[in-house]
């Protein structure tokens, strides 16, 4: 599933415009009677949190963004020293 993002060379552009249930989130921002759901594998960035939707009436300031942890997998010696430095 690709989404693909694209910003007009217009004032006001909408930066969702090739995501249609996206785009009416850009174009009426007020409306929050609906939950506002995220595409598979972007989430509702807001703070320090991170949502899949937004409830109704939701009141704050948050961004879409795809989140990618970043960690590593170090392998456990038989006698219990890391041989990897950190």
């Amino acid at each position: 599933n690709q989404t693909d993002l694209c910003w007009y060379k217009s004032p006001g552009a909408n930066p969702y415009q090739s995501i249609d249930h996206l785009k009416s989130y850009w174009e009426q921002p007020e409306r929050t009677e609906n939950i506002w759901k995220a595409p598979d594998g972007i989430y509702w960035i807001c703070g320090q949190q991170a949502y899949s939707e937004l409830l109704r009436k939701w009141e704050g300031t948050c961004t879409l963004r795809v989140i990618q942890p970043s960690f590593f997998v170090i392998r456990k010696s038989r006698s219990n020293i890391l041989r990897t430095p950190l």
